[in-house]
C-alpha cells in the first residue's frame, strides 16, 4: 500500500486486495481468498505525483512499505507543471524561460520544495548581488519563484502542501529613473542607425509602440491604411485592448510611402532584406555607442517620450491610453509626475473671481 515512482518516471499508487479463489488441497477443492496487487497509473511529473497521493488518501492507505519517505516534488518538477499549465503571451513566456534556465533553475531546480528555506533565498540574493545584478532584477526573479510556489500550493489537488517561503521579504527595488530621450539624442541615434533600426525608431517615436515582437516588429504592410491614415496594431498583453487603430502622424506618412515602395508593399515593415526581425537590442546598442550616448537609454524609452510629450501638451488620458494600448490608471501610475503637472494646468485654466 504505497505511492512510488517507476524507473520510467511514472507515478503509481499500488495496494493489495483480496479475491475469491480455489485450490486443490489433499482430496478436495478448497475455496479461499487470494491476495493480489492492484496498480493505478497517474503519468509523469509533479501533477501525477499529487494525484497518486490523493488516491492513496482516498483509499485510506496511509501505511507505506517504502523505507524512504517521499520528500515531495523537486522545484524543477513544479516549474515544468507551471510552464505547461499557465497561459502566457509568447513574449512573457520567452522572458520567463530565460530567467528560469539562466539563473533560477541552476540554483533551486534540484532542491526538494519542502526543504527550500529563507536562507536559500538569502544566498540567492547575495550571489546575484556579487554578480553585479540590480535589486530590481533580483526582486523580479524572486517574484517568479514565489508565483510558482503559490500556484503549486493552490492547485486541486495541491502539488505541495504550502509555499515554504511564503513570508519571505524580498529586497527593495532600486529602479533607475530613465529620462525620455531628447530630440537631439534621437537625431544623433538616427544618424548612426542601420536602415531597419531607423524604421523602428520612427515608428516608435511617432506611434508610441512597444518595441517588441508583438507590436512593433509584427507590423506588416497590410496593417497600413493610407486612405484613412491609420495603422492596425496588435497590442501586447498588458491589460489594454487586443488591437487598436492608431492615427499616423503626418510627419511619418511620407516615410511610410517611401518604405512601402522599397518593400513593394510586402512583408514586415521593419525587416532586413525582406526578412522579419525578432530583436533590436544589438543594433540599438551599436547605434548608441556610435552616437556617443553614454547614459542608459532603451528603445522602449521612445514610447515613454511619446506618452510624456502627449501628457505635457494636455492630451486626454483616456484617449491617450487607447492610442498606446494601455489603461488610464496605468498611465496615471507610471507617469504620475507628468499627470500631476497636467492636473495643475487644468486647475489653472479656471478664471479668477472678480
Amino acid at each position: 500500500m504505497a505511492v512510488t515512482q517507476l524507473k520510467d518516471g511514472r507515478w503509481i499508487c499500488y495496494y493489495r486486495f483480496q479475491v475469491q479463489g480455489s485450490e486443490v488441497h489433499g482430496s478436495g477443492l478448497n475455496e479461499r481468498k487470494i491476495s493480489r496487487i492492484k496498480k493505478e497509473y497517474f503519468g509523469r511529473g509533479a501533477g501525477a505525483e499529487a494525484r497518486a497521493w490523493a488516491r492513496n488518501k482516498e483509499l485510506n492507505l496511509q501505511k507505506r512499505k517504502s523505507a524512504r519517505p517521499s520528500l515531495g516534488p523537486l522545484f524543477q518538477d513544479l516549474v515544468e507543471e507551471y510552464v505547461k499549465n499557465k497561459i502566457f503571451s509568447k513574449n512573457s513566456q520567452d522572458h520567463l524561460e530565460i530567467r528560469l534556465n539562466a539563473n533560477i533553475l541552476p540554483a533551486f531546480g534540484n532542491l526538494h520544495t519542502i526543504h527550500i528555506t529563507d536562507q536559500h533565498l538569502d544566498n540567492y540574493v547575495q550571489k546575484r548581488r556579487n554578480d553585479g545584478v540590480k535589486y530590481t532584477t533580483i526582486h523580479y526573479e524572486l517574484t517568479i519563484i514565489q508565483a510558482i510556489l503559490n500556484w503549486s500550493a493552490s492547485r486541486k489537488p495541491p502539488l505541495i502542501p504550502a509555499n515554504p517561503v511564503r513570508g519571505y521579504k524580498k529586497p527593495e527595488r532600486d529602479d533607475e529613473i530613465i529620462l525620455p530621450p531628447t530630440r537631439e539624442e534621437i537625431n544623433r541615434i538616427l544618424a548612426e542607425a542601420s536602415p531597419h533600426l531607423k524604421r523602428a525608431i520612427m515608428l516608435s517615436y511617432f506611434l508610441g509602440l512597444r518595441p517588441g515582437d508583438v507590436e512593433l516588429l509584427s507590423l506588416t504592410w497590410p496593417n497600413v491604411n493610407r486612405e484613412n491614415e491609420t495603422i492596425l496594431v496588435i497590442s501586447a498583453h498588458k491589460g489594454g485592448v487586443e488591437k487598436r487603430m492608431v492615427p499616423i502622424h503626418k510627419e511619418l506618412l511620407p516615410y511610410l510611402k517611401k518604405w512601402a515602395e522599397e518593400d513593394q508593399n510586402k512583408g514586415h515593415i521593419v525587416n532586413i532584406r525582406g526578412r522579419p526581425i525578432h530583436s533590436l537590442k544589438t543594433s540599438w546598442k551599436g547605434a548608441l555607442r556610435r552616437a556617443k550616448i553614454g547614459r542608459r537609454l532603451r528603445l522602449y524609452d521612445l514610447r515613454h517620450h511619446f506618452v510624456t510629450r502627449a501628457l505635457e501638451q494636455g492630451g486626454d488620458i483616456k484617449a491617450l491610453a487607447e492610442v498606446v494600448g494601455s489603461r488610464p490608471e496605468t498611465l496615471m501610475k507610471h507617469y504620475q509626475h507628468v499627470t500631476s503637472a497636467v492636473h495643475r494646468k487644468i486647475v489653472g485654466t479656471i478664471p479668477p473671481l472678480p
